[in-house]
């Protein structure tokens, strides 16, 4: 696949490398050619002098990895002073934290020392960021199948929040370790001294020690329920003390000013104050800014988002789905707009969307381009599993008997054993719910049918509209 060339002869990435490190740069190759056109010297046919002079002489940029090997190899530099010659750009790379050759240590080096093989890997996506300046990308980065070789594209975090739900955040992450559920966002709110968050801290030190990946929220979802004006970053900070967490969104501006530069550079601001406290990453969160006349400015998100992305090259960015639009046909159509500007990076970033729970919203927004997903609907609704809809919590009794044959054991025991009470037999109930239903999701993103199955779930008109209303959502 990579060998091909995008619409004639001239490569737009030329290697030059050590044999010593072909099966490290062969990754690479194979990283890059996703994206770009890329030659080395494993696709030399004939004449092995001449072609190699007419690639780098032709190529758009040429990529020098150094090495302790290459920095001694006269073939390597030779090569590089082709390049010179031909007034190509270079772009330098160390695999190992060597320096370049001698004569050539005036070009900035990326440092790939630590790169894991992962194609999302930071240090991997600030190379591409750089290559993209120089030779911008001629195919779309797709979806990668995971985040962090853990978590499988789409996801869904179960969250918790002691804020208008039907368990305790101690009590819900307790019954997602016990279903072991792979995935879950807890507030920072509900992690600080003043809540009390001994039994809430020990439930997460025991749910990721059995596997789970927590994503710590910044509290301000809450805050801002509650019209809790004291609620800062450094509160933040102190929910951090003691808590066991794998990543952490960082405290974010929910009324950001019209202007994305100033926004995008107000939320690196913020990720770097935030990164101080923990060893584990800190995800941004981007918000729109509100319309004098209503609504939020979306072409401000784009830009902002954007912005973000190129700079900093997160994991996720989180984004509120409730920004995107008054209802879901222009939440879809704004996501898309958000994946359409991002497609211009080098590299696929992955959007997570705050508060989106509902199946069909998921799976709609799934296929507008967001990767990730947290929602608080497992612990205040009911799901009903034959047919994709939620209803009131107390409704649970209308769909006990589909508990009652689940392919999950441990909701089946719980729905006999009169130690369990109602909310606890109906979280269960809606663990496995959402369990099959993300199992299935992204089955149907692999074997490219989401179409089918929205249509599944929401019916043949309702699929009719969806598709008139938001032109390309499934292409």
């Amino acid at each position: 696949m990579g060998q091909l060339r995008f619409g004639g002869g001239v490569a737009d990435i030329y290697l030059i490398y050590a044999r010593e490190d072909q099966a490290q740069v062969k990754k690479l190759f194979e990283f890059l050619s996703i994206t770009w056109s890329v030659w080395w010297d494993q696709m030399i046919q004939q004449r092995f002098a001449a072609e190699i002079e007419d690639e780098i002489t032709r190529a758009g940029c040429v990529l020098v990895f150094w090495s302790k090997f290459s920095r001694l190899k006269d073939t390597v530099t030779d090569e590089v002073r082709l390049a010179q010659k031909a007034n190509r750009p270079i772009v330098c790379v160390t695999l190992d934290g060597s320096e370049a050759a001698y004569g050539f240590g005036g070009y900035s080096n990326s440092d790939l020392s630590a790169w894991d093989e992962r194609p999302d890997h930071s240090d991997l996506r600030i190379l591409a960021n750089r290559i993209n300046t120089i030779v911008p990308v001629r195919v779309k980065p797709q979806r990668p199948i995971a985040l962090q070789r853990r978590l499988p594209l789409p996801t869904l975090f179960l969250s918790t929040s002691s804020f208008e739900t039907r368990l305790k955040p101690s009590e819900a992450v307790k019954a997602l370790n016990l279903a072991r559920y792979p995935s879950l966002l807890v507030s920072a709110w509900d992690l600080v001294d003043r809540r009390k968050p001994t039994a809430l801290k020990s439930a997460l030190t025991e749910y990721r020690e059995n596997g789970g990946f927590v994503l710590v929220d910044s509290g301000n979802y809450e805050s801002s329920r509650l019209t809790n004006k004291r609620w800062k970053p450094v509160d933040l900070v102190g929910a951090l003390s003691g808590a066991s967490y794998d990543r952490i969104f960082c405290f974010d501006d929910m009324k950001p000013g019209r202007n994305p530069a100033k926004a995008a550079a107000s939320i690196l601001s913020a990720v770097e104050r935030d990164q101080k406290a923990t060893k584990a990453e800190v995800l941004p969160i981007v918000h729109a800014a509100k319309r004098k006349n209503g609504g939020h400015d979306i072409d401000m998100l784009i830009e902002t988002v954007f912005a973000v992305a190129r700079e900093l090259q997160p994991e996720l960015i989180g984004v509120a789905e409730r920004e995107l639009g008054a209802g879901l046909f222009q939440r879809c159509r704004t996501m898309m707009s958000i994946r359409a500007k991002l497609s211009e990076l080098p590299f696929y970033q992955p959007i997570h969307l705050l508060g989106t729970g509902n199946p069909w919203s998921i799976a709609v927004l799934t296929a507008a381009g967001a990767d990730t997903f947290d929602g608080l609907e497992w612990c205040r609704v009911v799901a009903d599993i034959e047919n994709d809809r939620l209803y009131h919590f107390q409704h649970y009794d209308f769909f006990t008997y589909q508990t009652g044959v689940a392919d999950s054991d441990v909701a089946r025991s719980a729905f006999v054993d009169d130690k369990v009470d109602f909310a606890g037999k109906a979280a269960f109930h809606n663990i496995d719910y959402y369990t099959n239903f993300m199992k299935d999701l992204r089955e149907a993103v692999t074997d490219d049918r989401l179409e089918a199955f929205v249509a599944e779930r929401i019916g043949k008109a309702p699929i009719q509209q969806l598709k008139r209303e938001v032109e390309g959502l499934f292409k």
